[in-house]
């Protein structure tokens, strides 16, 4: 391993202890209300359209406890065209990131966002999910390998889209603190000082967004 990779995964150790567990708690969140709102999506289609055989089988299978046969019939949904394909990807993510299965998880995250004919919205939305993941996964492992996957992810956030741009952003704002070199970086870093500033004086970016971006800058600035 060359000076700069170690330094670099020196680093990762260091800001891992107070980042993760913001991060984990931004993820958790997200994704549960990421995966509610695709499943109610899911669920009034599936009440307008009861008679197609997708729906019924999702729904049916997601309540399974087991989750070797949970996952088994996910999978066959998941080989089919549509919206449920979509679902059952995702939730085969979430149990492959849960098993440390993350090129797996890559590989499906591709998968949905090279989809034919994905709307704008559902785009950003699984680009979101996804980014947030992959950070959390780099830095909990301290492992830069997803470095550019995550800049993929994040590019793929539609920026005319109004309820993605504090996601945008403070996604942004994570990956500039990834690229630093020492903590010390921080309060050095104009463009990221700026990058910040600008955060808190977007009024399209919620208050909750502001306050973990908020935290993690106190953090560098005072230390």
């Amino acid at each position: 391993m060359n000076n700069k990779t170690q330094t670099k995964v020196n680093f990762l150790t260091t800001i891992s202890k107070f980042v993760k567990d913001n991060i984990k708690i931004l993820i958790l969140t997200f994704a549960a209300i990421f995966l509610i709102f695709l499943t109610y999506q899911g669920y009034s289609y599936y009440n307008i359209n009861k008679i197609n055989k997708l729906s019924i089988s999702f729904f049916e299978n997601i309540k399974i406890n087991d989750e070797l046969t949970k996952y088994e019939e996910m999978n066959k949904i998941s080989n089919q065209k549509g919206f449920y394909s979509i679902l059952s990807k995702l939730e085969i993510i979430k149990n492959n990131i849960k098993n440390g299965e993350f090129d797996d998880s890559l590989k499906l995250y591709n998968e949905i966002l090279n989809s034919s004919g994905l709307d704008n919205n559902y785009v950003s939305l699984v680009a979101i999910n996804g980014a947030y993941n992959f950070i959390n996964i780099v830095i909990k492992n301290k492992n830069v390998k997803y470095i550019d996957s995550i800049n993929n992810f994040i590019s793929l956030i539609d920026d005319n889209l109004d309820n993605y741009i504090g996601n945008k952003n403070e996604l942004l704002y994570l990956m500039s603190i990834l690229s630093l070199n020492s903590d010390s970086s921080y309060k050095n870093n104009k463009e990221l000082l700026t990058f910040y500033d600008n955060m808190m004086n977007n009024e399209k970016i919620s208050s909750t967004i502001k306050e973990r971006v908020k935290k993690i800058h106190e953090f560098y600035f005072f230390i």
